[in-house]
């Protein structure tokens, strides 16, 4: 991790600009001149689009090729950008401003040895005072990475339907109609919310680390203690990563209280992938494979879940991507009118606003079928769920403090009635980091 401040990093770039005259062979021309300007303006993802065709076509003029690495690098793609620096300084190794960009996509990767070479290498060179005085700092600023984080916070909650309850006031069972009590049907109710979460990371080598997390969260309803809930979530293993290709393969634990009382537990695997495809597209993709227990209902949803998913994301800017992905999921049960596959689609928004705001929007849908009929009815039980999160963050690093609001909003369209339910979630946060 690199600590030091955006105007030591501006003054080493600053410093440097001899060189990168001193370095090119004839002034930009064409597609580059366009390009430096709107990286001049901020506006990396354009200059990028611009740059990447020429690139790949072999436009390999060194311009285009350090232009498009700068681009990269102000997207958030430091491997990427590392890639392009190493290929010029496998054409060329007097570049000096390559190598200073390339020891910056390298500290960005948390590749503190390999960035430490290319600094030296340009210190080797004498380059002017100022320019080595930076550098130095520069280094100076460059520790390993902590291996620990760790996050606390406090919110509030409401929800218009906290036990997820039907409307109606009857619905038909048994081919009758049956009335609620009040119990069943839709409750709302409001309360507050706590987390503690933390994480560990073991880095071996480059590309190889062990990492562990740990979750809790609590959420106490007013009045409503029957639907207070208490949850724990653990996770480690191994992940592998390089030039943006990541892997990880976590043992996963969950443990949930519901109504002071134990609901469930479940432990299992849960591998996971993302790869670069090259611009600003990457793929993921995820597996989970679980054991659950319930101490409720007499156990009758104890059994195997597993569940697949496969998405895309696409960087539309240095803060900003759009996501989607497709599931499919599978759970087995003691009992036939329980087992169930469900098959969804989730898309998702994330944009960095001025000010330290950021805004995600997520809405989806999902189709859940039961294998068999329930006793009450002649029809097997099916699902379709839409669902939207909005959330509104704004970040304060001095103090290290995060706040968010969010909504939430479900409906679950049932083709049984007592399923059958609409569910909005508001919620504000306050985040502390360590």
């Amino acid at each position: 991790m690199i600590k030091t401040t955006a105007a030591l990093s501006l003054l080493l770039v600053l410093t440097c600009a001899p060189l990168r005259a001193a370095e090119a062979a004839a002034p930009p021309a064409g597609p580059a001149v366009e390009a430096a300007e709107l990286l001049r303006q901020g506006k990396a993802a354009e200059a990028y689009d611009l740059l990447a065709p020429r690139h790949a076509a072999g436009g390999d003029d060194a311009e285009t090729a350090f232009l498009l690495g700068q681009a990269a690098q102000a997207l958030g793609r430091p491997a990427e950008a590392a890639g392009v620096y190493e290929g010029m300084l496998k054409k060329n190794k007097a570049l000096p401003r390559v190598r200073l960009e390339l020891a910056r996509a390298y500290a960005a990767l948390g590749e503190t040895g390999k960035a430490k070479e290319q600094f030296l290498a340009v210190l080797a060179g004498s380059p002017p005072p100022l320019v080595g005085e930076n550098i130095n700092k520069y280094m100076a600023s460059m520790a390993p990475r902590r291996s620990w984080s760790a996050r606390a916070g406090l919110g509030y909650a409401w929800d218009s339907n906290v036990n997820a309850g039907p409307e109606a006031k009857t619905v038909l069972m048994f081919g009758a109609p049956f009335t609620l009590s009040g119990d069943s049907r839709e409750t709302s109710g409001h309360g507050y919310t706590a987390s503690l979460e933390g994480s560990w990371l073991r880095e071996f080598r480059p590309g190889l680390a062990l990492q562990a997390d740990a979750g809790y969260s609590r959420a106490r309803y007013a009045g409503m203690h029957g639907f207070d809930s208490d949850s724990f979530s653990a996770s480690a293993g191994p992940t592998f990563g390089g030039r943006g290709f990541v892997v990880s393969a976590p043992l996963v634990f969950e443990n949930l209280r519901v109504g002071h009382e134990r609901y469930n537990f479940a432990y299992g695997l849960a591998p996971q992938v993302m790869v670069p495809l090259g611009g600003r597209l990457s793929a993921e993709g995820s597996l989970l494979l679980q054991r659950k227990k319930f101490y409720v209902g007499g156990g009758l949803r104890s059994g195997p879940l597993w569940s697949a998913s496969a998405g895309v994301k696409y960087s539309l800017g240095p803060k900003s991507f759009a996501r989607a992905s497709l599931r499919h999921a599978a759970e087995g049960t003691s009992e036939d009118y329980l087992d169930n596959a469900s098959d969804g689609l989730s898309l998702g928004w994330y944009a960095g606003l001025p000010a330290g705001f950021s805004l995600y929007a997520a809405p989806g849908y999902s189709l859940t079928r039961y294998a068999a009929a329930e006793a009450a009815y002649d029809e097997r039980r099916r699902d379709a769920q839409y669902t939207g999160v909005i959330n509104l963050s704004r970040e304060f690093p001095a103090a290290g403090l995060s706040a968010a609001a969010g909504f939430t909003f479900t409906r679950n369209d049932s083709n049984l009635g007592l399923y059958d339910y609409v569910r909005r979630q508001l919620t504000l946060r306050l985040v502390m980091s360590f």
